[in-house]
């Protein structure tokens, strides 16, 4: 597999011009990309990039890794706050 390749999603348009028009194409057209993955995918993140996952007791908060450091907490004014 090439590296640095680069991979977009063709959405195709709705009919209808409604608030949530963006998240109905991108859920529409999400399986396909997914499908499209090769079966072995690997990623590669530089060590100063947060990863971030959904707690699985709790929807509303978040897990951030970030340098070999795991935190919980959620999003504030587009700012992670670490739950203390």
């Amino acid at each position: 597999m090439a590296r640095n390749r680069k991979m977009q999603i063709a959405v195709p348009p709705l009919a209808d011009d409604t608030g949530l028009r963006d998240s109905r194409r991108v859920a529409k057209a999400l399986p396909v990309a997914v499908a499209a993955l090769p079966a072995e995918l690997s990623l590669r993140f530089k060590s100063d990039t947060p990863l971030f996952s959904v707690d699985p007791s709790d929807p509303t908060i978040l897990i951030r890794k970030l340098k070999r450091k795991t935190s919980r907490g959620h999003f504030v004014g587009g700012k992670f706050v670490e739950i203390k």
